[in-house]
């Protein structure tokens, strides 16, 4: 799983315990303090699964199609469209973007309303990527949750066309 715009592992943290023993969690961010903070936290913690790593706006630090699960929490409304394209590109063929977002209305915290995407609005944005949306629901009063799942290529069919 990779966690894309960390922060200070809010997911990453519980999702590194959840994948226990065999999966990794990448908690991915801008900032270099928060990078290191979830570093010392991890090793405070033991969490040997997880690695902070720092990226910038363009460039996701990982290979290709190496995520089972993409995670935007509460970042979609601010994130470059360069970062998506590297959340896109990192997330293997059949894989989940899951995106976690402000519903677009007041609420106590959080962004400012105009800064925020209905779930209208965030669901235009990932399918216009190619992304297909697979579920939704309401998380609490202030968020909702989009699973959209990256498309595995297509087959084509070969036609045998005789000699003759």
């Amino acid at each position: 799983m990779v966690d894309v715009g960390a922060g200070s592992g809010f997911f990453a943290f519980p999702a590194a315990r959840a994948v226990l023993p065999d999966g990794h969690v990448y908690a991915v961010d801008v900032s270099d303090d928060l990078v290191a903070w979830v570093r010392e936290r991890a090793d405070r913690e033991s969490v040997p699964n997880l690695t902070a790593l720092r990226s910038t706006s363009v460039r996701i630090p990982l290979e290709d199609a190496i995520a089972d699960v993409a995670l935007l929490a509460n970042v979609l409304h601010g994130v470059p469209t360069a970062t998506l394209s590297e959340t896109i590109r990192i997330l293997r063929p059949g894989g989940r973007l899951v995106d976690i977002d402000w519903k677009k209305r007041t609420t106590p915290e959080g962004p400012p309303v105009r800064h925020r995407l209905s779930e209208r609005e965030a669901t235009d944005a990932l399918e216009a990527r190619g992304l297909r949306l697979r579920d939704s629901f309401e998380l609490d009063p202030y968020h909702y949750v989009l699973a959209f799942e990256r498309p595995r290529p297509t087959r084509r069919t070969r036609r045998l066309v005789s000699a003759e």
